[in-house]
């Protein structure tokens, strides 16, 4: 599939997208028919293996079709983007566990990476308890991927007597209970993302999947860690978002008066100066990126391990990509109309939805300063660079 076909596919999804988004909002969960035909459309599965019906597009691909939903609405590309860790997962395990993950072809995944439950040893498996206060999507999902910290006695189980087990184990969502704490959201509303707990639910070892395992499918896709790929995707939403907020401003300052000075908004020299420069700066975050991805793309299908200079060229793109949407979407909404100060106005909403976004991808900003230590010939301090 070329990245034509799959980003073609998301900008067709936008008009549908755009009729359901205050319906999301209003909710607090996606419109049934988003879900449905985002999932007919194959964006849940970008990176799932193509034996369980998986696109496995590039990584530049992906990235594409990610920001033209986001320029929709953001909350259905991160039910996007938090399916592809299950998705990923699923290369590592044997066949009927990866067939069973996939028995609904169309359905996303809830997600959290935050270890907040413990998984003691039993027989065959664990026994997992914990709440997970955000799982986007859960409501609609069939299986989640939540992470959790392998117990011994009343201590973590450590990795070579350094790092506590987590892992990321997959639970049929009915197994959980889920609360819908959601609906008190001031930002991506429409993600769903209420909390899950899990009370002695049993997960087979097979299904507790340790980061860094081995895939049993040898193909690109499933050749690095998780978070070289799944990160800068995350990012593609921050992008997606500041282009949201680019067309909704231009739309906006071209039909408006400012009532202090009598002139159009479009004929204000500030104003102009906000729109060109997030214009530039949407370039430049955006072919950053490709290019990074691109680079990392290409050694995993040579099959060559990822150098660290290649690893920091797209962590820092990653990083930069966010923090520069933030920047663009904060001047935005302070240069254009006032009417944007109101509740429920579009550039509004983009402003809150921006910095929920990249506090989330804050959580990784470790990363981010092994990219800069690589940069300055040092070793990164993040253990899974």
């Amino acid at each position: 599939m070329s990245s034509q076909n799959i980003e073609s596919i998301a900008i067709k999804l936008r008009p549908l997208i755009a009729e359901y988004r205050r319906e999301g909002e209003i909710n607090a969960r996606l419109a049934s028919p988003v879900v449905s035909a985002v999932g007919e459309a194959g964006l849940f599965r970008m990176f799932a293996p193509q034996e369980v019906g998986g696109l496995e597009v590039s990584p530049s691909e992906a990235f594409c079709a990610t920001v033209a939903i986001s320029a929709a609405d953001p909350a259905v590309a991160w039910y996007i983007v938090n399916s592809m860790a299950a998705c990923m997962i699923a290369a590592a395990l044997p066949e009927a566990e990866r067939n069973a993950l996939f028995v609904e072809p169309d359905k996303n995944f809830g997600f959290s990476a935050v270890a907040l439950a413990k998984a003691t040893p039993v027989e065959g498996g664990y026994q997992l308890n914990g709440t997970w206060p955000v799982v986007t999507g859960c409501d609609d999902s069939r299986w989640c991927a939540l992470a959790g910290i392998v117990q011994e006695g009343d201590k973590p189980r450590l990795i070579d007597n350094v790092r506590p087990d987590v892992r990321i184990f997959l639970v049929p969502t009915e197994q959980l209970d889920i609360a819908q704490t959601w609906k008190d959201s001031a930002a991506m509303r429409g993600t769903g993302s209420n909390q899950a707990t899990a009370k002695d639910v049993f997960v087979s070892e097979v299904l507790a999947h340790a980061p860094g395992s081995a895939a049993l499918i040898d193909r690109p896709l499933f050749r690095s860690a998780p978070t070289l790929l799944t990160l800068p995707i995350f990012a593609a939403v921050a992008v997606g978002i500041l282009q949201g907020a680019i067309e909704i401003a231009s739309l906006e300052i071209s039909a408006k008066v400012s009532s202090v000075t009598g002139k159009a908004l479009r004929d204000q020299t500030e104003t102009q100066i906000a729109i060109a420069d997030a214009s530039a700066a949407l370039r430049a975050i955006r072919a950053g990126s490709l290019e990074a991805f691109d680079k990392v793309w290409e050694g995993l299908k040579s099959g060559a391990p990822i150098s660290n200079e290649v690893k920091a060229e797209m962590y820092s793109s990653s990083f930069y990509a966010g923090d520069v949407a933030r920047q663009m979407i904060s001047l935005l909404y302070t240069k254009g109309s006032r009417a944007a100060f109101m509740q429920g106005h579009a550039l509004e909403r983009c402003l809150a939805n921006i910095h929920a976004v990249v506090a989330a991808i804050d959580a990784r900003r470790g990363f981010h300063h092994s990219a800069g230590a690589v940069m300055l010939g040092a070793e990164p301090l993040e253990a899974a660079f």
